[in-house]
């Protein structure tokens, strides 16, 4: 039983180890890398925009174009098909817009927050959340066109 000790002890290690291997990293096991076009529900009706999104781990970057063509830097993560990402809005104030969501396959779904905003007290720019919607865009520019009848609606915090 002694020699056998050692052996066991050595083989619950290397499978300990494996298993720690396989869940570090920060790796996920969805792929959000891409082009996507966002729809989402504001105080002025749909909106549209297109993300640009790059995925190292669990990490997220890219960018936002909005409806007339501005781009905005989006941060995240993403964790198994759990993904949140905040994109920064410049307009009259800074507006941060706070996503979360999930992912199945070429479709993302989830609500967003506007944070911030506030520049004279008011309240009325961070409340409530509100739903949005993704597809990935396969072989396209995903291009948006710029919509001249919205008036900061970002910046607003929709």
């Amino acid at each position: 039983m002694k020699k056998l000790l050692p052996a066991i002890l050595l083989s619950i290690f290397i499978l300990t180890l494996g298993l720690y291997a396989q869940d570090s990293g920060g790796a996920s096991s969805v792929n959000a890398s891409g082009t996507w076009k966002i729809s989402i529900q504001s105080r002025r009706g749909n909106q549209e925009g297109t993300l640009h999104i790059q995925q190292d781990g669990s990490k997220l970057s890219g960018t936002f174009e909005g409806p007339r063509g501005n781009s905005s830097d989006l941060t995240g993560s993403i964790q198994d098909n759990n993904v949140s990402f905040s994109i920064q809005m410049q307009g009259r104030r800074t507006v941060t817009l706070a996503f979360t969501g999930t992912m199945n396959g070429d479709n993302m779904t989830g609500t967003f927050q506007p944070q911030g905003g506030e520049e004279h007290g008011g309240g009325r720019h961070g409340q409530g959340s509100r739903s949005w919607t993704a597809t990935r865009q396969q072989g396209k520019s995903g291009e948006s066109r710029p919509n001249q009848n919205q008036d900061d609606d970002y910046a607003d915090g929709l």
